[in-house]
């Protein structure tokens, strides 16, 4: 199944140049940085598409140097020039962390299309990436088609968060979140939902590298905590009260006595008809926050009344039908 036209690039690693590219190959020192469009078929007679990075809208970054999961990929750039295509074609072993790769690039390219994306389950069971296509490549030799787009030298260009120090992304948790709060206070809520979303997703970034209930894990999932009220806040004053549910119950799940968490899920719980559950979040909240407790008894109240009101509504709707 390969081309006897093709070249070693290593161990396992056969490359085939569809177009050749140009100038002089790059220099592919530490923190240099490829861009690139990718295709990942099965190496046999049907040539199986799996993934398309053109079918997301965005290239690929790879940034050298930084042991990269899947060293296949890295050892093939190295090997092209600005504008060239090229097929790679990988022994099994040479293609181990592909399908890991896959489910992270396809669950963020989910995240990006629908906020509160759910991650399907896959059809293989638990033991699975969610992703039918992506189970049955264990084993599988696979081909990547790399059109190289660019190649930046280390000062180029900034840096990604994935890349940064874990200071330089404290850092810039930091600045994210003050700038949310300042946009916030000047009723930007977009760009505020923005900077909240970015330090939240930098947070998480730090969160990969630590083990999971670790102090070090611990201190950054409370450092999320007050993002997370922030940016369900905004999401409240969108109507987007779905998503800010979602957040708001991370944050109690986490801290279920969480004084903002509550009264914002009861809130939004209201706003969606959830009337059992708003009630529910307002009775906790005056018995944690007694200072709460007329207003947790008129937010009921007002919420019982809605809802006869509704109720009469539909009736008297229901009547003139017949």
């Amino acid at each position: 199944m390969i081309d006897p036209q093709v070249h070693t690039v290593g161990k396992g690693i056969h490359k085939d140049i569809q177009y050749p590219g140009n100038g002089p190959l790059p220099s592919y020192r530490k923190d240099t940085k490829a861009l690139f469009h990718f295709r990942t078929f099965v190496n046999n007679d049907e040539r199986k598409l799996i993934d398309d990075s053109r079918a997301w809208n965005e290239p690929f970054e790879l940034l050298c140097g930084h042991s990269f999961q899947l060293d296949s990929w890295e050892d093939a750039i190295k090997t092209m020039r600005p504008g060239e295509r090229s097929l790679f074609y990988c022994v099994p072993s040479k293609c181990f962390g592909y399908t890991k790769l896959s489910k992270t690039l396809r669950d963020m390219q989910k995240k990006k299309v629908e906020k509160d994306a759910v991650i399907t389950k896959s059809c293989c069971g638990n033991q699975s990436t969610g992703y039918c296509d992506l189970d049955k490549l264990t084993g599988e030799s696979l081909i990547f088609e790399f059109d190289l787009l660019s190649v930046e030298q280390p000062g180029e260009y900034n840096k990604q968060v994935w890349a940064m120090t874990s200071e330089e992304k404290y850092k810039l948790v930091s600045e994210l979140r003050e700038k949310g709060n300042n946009q916030f206070k000047d009723k930007n809520y977009d760009a505020a939902e923005q900077n909240y979303a970015k330090a939240i997703g930098t947070l998480e970034h730090l969160a990969l590298k630590e083990q999971p209930h670790s102090s070090e894990w611990n201190e950054i999932e409370d450092l999320k905590i007050p993002l997370l009220l922030n940016y369900s806040q905004v999401m409240i004053i969108k109507k987007e009260f779905a998503t800010a549910l979602t957040h708001l119950n991370t944050v109690l799940n986490r801290d279920p006595n969480n004084v903002k968490g509550i009264y914002r899920r009861a809130t939004a719980h209201g706003a969606l008809w959830n009337v059992d559950e708003s009630t529910s979040d307002w009775q906790k909240l005056a018995e944690i926050d007694p200072s709460q407790k007329i207003l947790a008894s008129k937010r009921i109240k007002d919420l019982q009344v809605a809802v006869k009101q509704t109720e009469l509504k539909n009736r008297q709707r229901l009547k003139g039908m017949f």
